[in-house]
């Protein structure tokens, strides 16, 4: 009672029930404060079960579905010999030290399924998930560590991590009626043309023939014999598609501003600027179109379906992407931190400390 003669106090026209709702609303603001002072301290002290560095561990490759998920089409002639070569890749990250003298994890390593890419794709594609399972000594009994394990991933005959940076256009069928004259097809064909455009993920540095890294990290390897892998995208072409995307736009009112914003921006270009290629990121001329012919280290680009050798088998092996730091050091410097606090990142950071890159260029099919 004394609570609400108080907040009467300051709040004259405020009456008793808005006081008590404030009083409540005030003690869980404090009680919540608490929490999140308390709540830190109660998961730092937790201690990781020891790691047991010293037990034996086991391999297994396992099919999760990979030639099933999608149908795209492939032979049996053709999935047989695909999964010699995804075995021969296992066979090869095997050969790594900490695989080969595989101690206190065990690995379960699954192939799955990747869409078919028709337009841009060729080989039968697939993401490799290495999984490092620690084993631990829990309540006594030794365990290996199963709930979301520590993972590498290589992917096979797909630019998924390298290409997957790209532009947040939708064409969903609208559900309320759209304007006059509105074409689902041909607007949703301008949309696919958009979504095909994708920016690098960071600045790119070749390491030798057949290997690139991009953003200090993404690694590809590929048949450096062949055409690129990707290819850069016009300002002119991309601005014109993002421009008829509004135009099209099945709500009148929002193609309307958004064209007239797109139209704008690009009427501030050159000639010769629309016939440069293409960069992510606005500069003080694109804020809504977020593109610029001002070169940067982000250029667009797209797959190039050239890059295919389709004298190969689809079975064949002809690009890898896979993640690996450019700072190597700094897998050392967590891997005896995961060390001191028994984490079950422990083995994962040993592997990837000592993977050499090199070796998979021999995987690549010529």
């Amino acid at each position: 009672m004394g609570a609400s003669i108080g907040l009467e106090r300051h709040c004259p026209n405020s009456d008793p029930e808005m006081a008590t709702k404030m009083n409540l609303i005030l003690k869980l603001t404090l009680l919540a404060q608490w929490f999140f002072i308390l709540f830190p301290i109660t998961i730092y002290a937790q201690k990781e079960p020891p790691l047991i560095l010293d037990k034996q561990g086991a391999f297994k490759l396992i099919d999760w579905g990979v030639y099933t998920h999608y149908d795209c089409g492939y032979t049996k002639a053709e999935t047989t010999a695909n999964y010699q070569k995804i075995i021969g890749i296992t066979d090869a990250v095997r050969k790594n030290p900490v695989m080969s003298d595989m101690k206190g994890f065990d690995c379960q390593t699954y192939v799955f399924a990747h869409p078919c890419d028709p337009k841009a794709g060729y080989g039968i594609a697939c993401d490799i998930r290495f999984d490092f399972g620690a084993w631990v000594l829990l309540k006594g009994q030794p365990q290996v560590y199963k709930i979301e394990p520590p993972n590498w991933k290589l992917q096979v005959n797909h630019l998924g991590s390298f290409a997957n940076k790209g532009f947040a256009f939708n064409s969903l069928k609208p559900s309320d009626k759209p304007k006059d004259g509105f074409n689902y097809e041909k607007w949703n064909s301008i949309t696919e043309k958009i979504r095909e455009c994708f920016y690098i993920p960071g600045p790119k540095e070749k390491l030798g023939d057949g290997i690139d890294r991009y953003g200090s990290e993404l690694i590809v390897v590929y048949n450096a014999a062949r055409p690129p892998y990707s290819v850069p995208v016009r300002f002119r072409e991309l601005a014109t598609w993002i421009i008829d995307y509004w135009r099209m736009y099945p709500q009148q009112a929002a193609s309307d501003m958004m064209t007239k914003l797109v139209e704008a921006e690009y009427a501030k270009f050159s000639e010769a600027e629309r016939e440069g290629y293409a960069y992510y990121g606005s500069d003080e001329r694109t804020p809504t179109l977020q593109i610029t012919s001002v070169p940067n280290q982000l250029p667009v680009m797209r797959k190039n379906p050239d890059y295919w050798n389709k004298v190969l088998p689809r079975s064949a092996i002809q690009i890898l992407t896979f993640e690996r730091l450019a700072d190597t050091k700094r897998y050392t410097r967590e891997k005896e931190d995961a060390l001191k606090h028994d984490s079950s990142g422990y083995h994962l950071l040993r592997f990837m400390e000592s993977l050499d890159i090199n070796p998979f260029t021999g995987l690549i099919e010529k």
